[in-house]
């Protein structure tokens, strides 16, 4: 947490260090289920009392966002945000169309969110967005389905992290367990289909460059568009509604706001 955090300057610096932290659980640089540093260390890192800080503890514990365990330290709850994935998993399987619900729902906020993170991410995030690429081609390597699946979950959400927005954060962290689920079922129809694979890997490949190498917003924003849509491509349609697959062709398909936004436009 070094480096993020300033040294509080007001009356009240127990509800300062509270703010700071609920910052960094926002914005995601700490993550559910890690471990806060210690009273001490914060109370060095913040130059406060460690009674100060104790109190700054206890009001986000009641707040729900961290939890404390006896003689093991403070962590950051691990299903912060999470309390609408039990109904979304119910409502996957009782429906057929629910993958394209998820679908439509991840072009939405991930074309969002590969556009904002090319633009705006910090080196930080472009690290670990680097990161969880690395891993995601080492999980494909080992034909582990399941281990694929989390690491393309994991890649997903590091590049919500990157987009330096809350909210899209917020919803990809209460969504993940369903992200992954349904990545799970998409992978396992496209082990059939190597060429279609392929075109994920590549599409993946082309996220990564757009964001960490060229920061080029328009074309991050195309490889989601074409990553949903080969996706949407292998589903089996005679489990579908007749509109879901042309809704999210509809959808993602090529507008003049690539063109209207693009850092070559003039006009931008």
């Amino acid at each position: 947490m070094a480096g993020y955090l300033t040294t509080p300057r007001v009356t009240r610096a127990a509800d300062v260090i509270m703010d700071q932290i609920e910052r960094l659980i926002l914005e995601g640089k700490v993550r559910p289920s890690q471990k806060l540093p210690s009273e001490r260390s914060l109370a060095e890192e913040f130059d406060v009392s460690r009674p100060t800080v104790r109190e700054a503890i206890q009001k986000l514990e009641a707040r729900g966002l961290v939890q404390r365990r006896h003689g093991g330290g403070t962590f950051v709850a691990e299903h912060v945000g999470s309390t609408f994935i039990d109904p979304m998993m119910a409502m996957i399987q009782r429906s057929p169309d629910g993958t394209f619900d998820i679908l439509e729902l991840r072009f939405a906020l991930e074309s969002v969110a590969a556009w904002l993170a090319a633009d705006r991410a910090t080196e930080r995030a472009r690290g670990n967005v680097q990161r969880r690429y690395h891993e995601l081609q080492a999980a494909v390597r080992s034909h582990d389905l399941h281990k694929e699946a989390k690491a393309d979950a994991e890649f997903h959400l590091a590049i919500a992290e990157a987009s330096q927005n809350g909210i899209i954060l917020h919803i990809m962290r209460s969504i993940f367990v369903l992200l992954e689920e349904s990545i799970v079922k998409n992978l396992a129809e496209l082990n059939l289909d190597r060429p279609k694979k392929q075109d994920l890997a590549l599409q993946h490949e082309a996220m990564y460059r757009a964001i960490v190498i060229d920061r080029d917003p328009a074309a991050a924003r195309r490889a989601v568009r074409q990553h949903m849509l080969t996706v949407s491509e292998s589903l089996d349609r005679d489990r579908l509604s007749d509109t879901k697959p042309r809704r999210l062709k509809e959808l993602t398909q090529s507008t003049d706001v690539d063109r209207r936004m693009s850092p070559t436009n003039p006009t931008r």
